[in-house]
């Protein structure tokens, strides 16, 4: 099994908006938004956000396949879309349940990593569900730490996130 991880491209908004809606379903707490938000999301919208991931620095979306197939995907946010202290996020991180455990969350972290680190930025943060004990340990694999800074979850009524952060 080889896996590539590769930038999006803007003509691949369909195929963003399935694996992000499978995201959805499989872990509806691990997200900022819900499945029935990104269902109502016109073709515009998908298309807009596939065309703003697939260069530059304010925002990027990379995406892990075998054989062509996406088994994965996350996008970095910068510039207008950073923490409140300027610092990029990793966000939308996912891997379907399949092929988890193999690598491929390790590799698309450092692949924001990578890509953090070539626009200039110091840090990289990012927000997880309090009730996510898997992603915890992927990010600690990957030298993310707690801050300290907790929020109230954005759908899920009493879970929190709790912000991490890497130097880079």
């Amino acid at each position: 099994m080889v896996v590539q991880i590769r930038r999006l491209r803007a003509d691949e908004w369909p195929e963003l908006r399935r694996l992000r809606l499978q995201a959805l379903v499989e872990a509806p707490t691990a997200f900022g938004s819900t499945l029935a938000e990104e269902q109502s999301y016109s073709d515009e919208v998908w298309r807009d956000r596939a065309l703003g991931a697939s260069a530059g620095c304010d925002r990027a979306t990379f995406v892990a396949e075998i054989n062509s197939v996406w088994i994965g995907s996350v996008t970095g946010l910068a510039n207008q879309f950073t923490t409140a202290n300027g610092i990029p996020l990793l966000v939308a991180m996912f891997v379907v349940a399949s092929e988890r455990k193999q690598g491929v969350g390790v590799n698309l972290v450092t692949t924001v990593v990578s890509w953090a680190r070539g626009c200039g930025a110091g840090q990289l943060a990012l927000w997880i569900a309090s009730e996510n004990p898997a992603a915890t340990a992927l990010y600690e694999r990957c030298e993310f730490h707690y801050t300290g800074a907790i929020k109230p979850h954005a759908h899920a009524p009493g879970l929190i996130e709790k912000e991490m952060i890497r130097q880079l």
